[in-house]
């Protein structure tokens, strides 16, 4: 997996806007799927932040101790035998260096239509999906992911790939299960999510995301709250807040302009949205960030 097969690509928001100066953009080039070692893929796709168009799993066999990487502004660990899971849209920064491993890219066509429904649903739960693998599950993961690569490097037959591709991540699920015990999945939950993904910058009443699902805004939060301890607005508020986080971040881009596309009326509303949630403003959490990536 080269550069023929992921490359930055200028991007447009939902209302058209032009996204060319902000994060570079990776994307498939019209394939479904590419896979390599972390070890020989372009060092290009690991320099300085970035977004994916298409799913990305990590899977980091041996890496040196204080290993780790970014994910939507996060720091997260890395240990040997970790699998992560990166999902479209999201900001990602990571050093190539003493890591060794694999990456798989996945079209999100292919993604959520074929193999992915089962890890969407962990999904929900945390934004970010990973594992460690113990060692006495090691030899039947090796197995599946060998025959992938076998199959990628031949005929890459779509079926197969999926049903090779498709094992290996449930082997990954059941692993997380007996981790960490996820909460009974209604599947309107994942029809709220992606309400929330499309509206939020517009929408922010509990009452249009319950119309949606034809359901009381009442009964809605009582869900939420069950299942992920949450109201609809905590929710909104916190798409919002990692929105603002990922633009902020992106310094040449002034704050007003952000508030603005963030659905604010007024650049002082924002300013006082974000302090509330995250003990920052915008000009400061920009300064921190800037501090942590020099």
């Amino acid at each position: 997996m080269g550069q023929r097969n992921i490359r930055p690509k200028q991007t447009h928001d939902k209302d058209g806007d032009a996204q060319s100066q902000e994060y570079p953009l990776h994307d498939l080039d019209g394939d479904f799927f590419a896979m390599t070692t972390i070890e020989d893929a372009d060092e290009y796709f690991f320099k300085g932040q970035h977004r994916h168009d298409f799913y990305e799993l990590l899977w980091f066999t041996d890496v040196e101790p204080g290993q780790a990487h970014y994910i939507d502004l996060k720091r997260f660990p890395i240990s040997s035998n970790q699998v992560f899971l990166i999902l479209p849209g999201q900001v990602h920064s990571i050093d190539q260096r003493d890591k060794r491993g694999f990456l798989i890219a996945i079209s999100k066509d292919f993604f959520e239509g074929r193999i992915g429904y089962d890890i969407l649903g962990v999904c929900v739960y945390s934004n970010n999906f990973n594992v460690v693998i113990p060692d006495c599950w090691l030899q039947v993961l090796d197995i599946l992911l060998n025959l992938t690569r076998s199959e990628y490097d031949g005929a890459r037959r779509p079926a197969i790939l999926e049903s090779y591709l498709r094992s290996w991540l449930l082997h990954c699920i059941e692993l997380q299960k007996q981790v960490n015990v996820i909460p009974h999945s209604d599947p309107r939950l994942h029809v709220l999510i992606d309400f929330i993904e499309t509206n939020y910058r517009k929408q922010r009443h509990a009452s249009f995301y319950a119309t949606q699902l034809s359901i009381s805004a009442k009964r809605l939060n009582e869900l939420t709250r069950q299942s992920l301890g949450k109201t609809i607005s905590q929710m909104i508020n916190d798409r919002l807040i990692l929105e603002a986080k990922r633009e902020i971040s992106y310094i040449e881009k002034p704050i007003k302009e952000i508030s603005y596309r963030l659905g604010f009326s007024e650049p002082s509303y924002f300013t006082r949205f974000f302090g509330k949630q995250t003990g920052y403003t915008p000009q400061d959490f920009r300064r921190r960030i800037a501090s942590l990536n020099n």
